[in-house]
């Protein structure tokens, strides 16, 4: 069943484990090891949501350059660049954000997400950005205050969060309690080698499947398939 109110993700094979999409206006955490599919399934919901929902869209970098994630997203042709032109999208670098300016860093992405009317937001990473806090608390009082700015507005925000791999546990350990949602994405060792797979961990006020799904990843962006071992 599809409720109303629902943001497509523009994965393949997401929506039907999700009864349509994200809630609109909540936060989701894609959490995962480096190499599990993450990022692109965040810049693909940002693409699909500006050419094929009217949507505009606000991606915000503490790590990567404009010309870095422009490039490789469009060898899965996403070309973010005819977005950004069009007024669709919007990319924010915030490399540079040290503690002092955490606050105004925020500020920032709020006045920016309000300006080109943003209803999909992707903040990569939370992990990178939590760094500048001295203390967790510090993180969860911000995000507490993000999330509601947010949903305030209607616009639904994804936060990309690191895991290392060989670890289990989640950023500050605090993120998954503030957040709507939690999708984990993983790389797991297999006879034939790494196989990348996903699984809805939460979703508040959704009815979600509890299995794992096989991630694909083709020159077309990411779907994720039934689990096969």
């Amino acid at each position: 069943m599809i409720l109303r109110n629902r943001v497509t993700t523009g994965v393949k094979g997401l929506d039907d484990l999700l009864e349509g999409g994200f809630p609109r206006g909540s936060m989701i955490i894609l959490a995962g090891s480096p190499g599990s599919g993450k990022t692109i399934a965040s810049a693909q919901f940002l693409y699909y949501g500006a050419t094929k929902c009217d949507e505009n869209c606000v991606y915000v970098s503490f790590a990567e350059r404009q010309e870095v994630f422009m490039g490789n997203m469009a060898r899965f042709g996403f070309d973010f660049l005819e977005l950004g032109n069009k007024g669709k999208f919007k990319f924010l670098d915030m490399a540079t954000t040290r503690e002092a300016g955490i606050s105004e860093t925020l500020n920032v992405i709020i006045r920016e997400a309000l300006s080109v009317k943003a209803q999909r937001l992707v903040i990569d990473s939370f992990s990178a950005m939590a760094l500048a806090f001295e203390k967790k608390i510090d993180a969860r009082v911000v995000l507490h205050a993000f999330e509601k700015m947010m949903r305030q507005t209607g616009c639904t925000t994804l936060l990309i969060v690191e895991i290392p791999t060989g670890s289990s546990g989640l950023g500050l350990g605090f993120e998954e309690f503030v957040a709507d949602g939690l999708v984990l994405f993983e790389t797991i060792d297999d006879k034939r080698g790494i196989k990348k797979r996903a699984i809805i961990r939460k979703m508040r006020g959704t009815k979600h499947n509890q299995n794992y799904s096989n991630v694909v990843i083709s020159d077309q962006g990411i779907s994720l398939m039934p689990y096969v071992t």
